[in-house]
């Protein structure tokens, strides 16, 4: 399975679930109207180190998916592989911006908890399977790709209007062609959107009972 995400069929399809996914999240319901500190926080957590090993590439060997060391041991990387971008200095700050874009309309959507779940989760796994793959590399895009789609599946289950359900299902589509076309990002599309399915259940449109206020009403993140 591949996992570096440079072939022409996956960057088209990442940007096409880019923009589908992101026409779903602006038209959530926010739960949580707090300064997103889980976005300010990802985006440089994951953002310093990931610019930093330009300049000293041993940052991004010490912190990178290696499956042979992980087999040896060092199951940490599993977690640091979203803090080292194996796409060039570009490819790192597109994916940073996106980091950025995604986790700010995360936290707004499922509030704090949910989105750092939604977010680190899906890397998780996408790395431990990346390991039975035999997959080097790094990146923050399988979170990502998760989050969104999370919030796509949310959007079906609490929007359920036409251009909502036309943006999810394009979104969804990419993923299962993705999938189909040997990319893991296609796998954490649609473990986000499995997972936005389960958080998302029962989710009802009422704003006295889910909007998260600056001034201190009820948190539900």
């Amino acid at each position: 399975m591949d996992t570096t995400g440079e072939s022409t069929l996956s960057i088209i399809l990442d940007l096409v679930v880019l923009v589908a996914g992101l026409q779903v999240a602006a038209r959530l319901r926010p739960v949580n109207r707090r300064f997103p500190i889980v976005a300010v926080v990802s985006t440089l957590v994951i953002g310093i180190p990931s610019l930093l090993q330009f300049a000293v590439p041993s940052i991004g060997a010490a912190l990178s998916r290696q499956p042979s060391l992980e087999l040896q041991g060092q199951w940490w990387r599993i977690l640091t592989a979203v803090m080292a971008q194996d796409g060039g200095l570009v490819g790192a700050i597109f994916n940073l911006v996106v980091v950025a874009v995604v986790v700010t309309l995360g936290e707004r959507a499922w509030g704090r908890w949910r989105t750092v779940v939604l977010f680190l989760g899906p890397s998780v796994v996408l790395n431990l399977l990346a390991i039975a793959w035999n997959a080097p590399g790094g990146g923050s895009s399988f979170a990502s790709d998760a989050l969104l789609l999370s919030m796509c599946a949310l959007g079906v289950l609490t929007l359920r209007r036409p251009l909502i359900l036309i943006c999810a299902g394009i979104a969804a589509a990419a993923g299962i062609v993705l999938v189909g076309a040997n990319d893991a990002h296609g796998v954490a599309m649609l473990l986000g959107a499995v997972l936005g399915l389960g958080f998302g259940y029962g989710r009802r449109l009422s704003p006295a009972r889910e909007v998260e206020t600056s001034g201190g009403a009820r948190a539900q993140s």
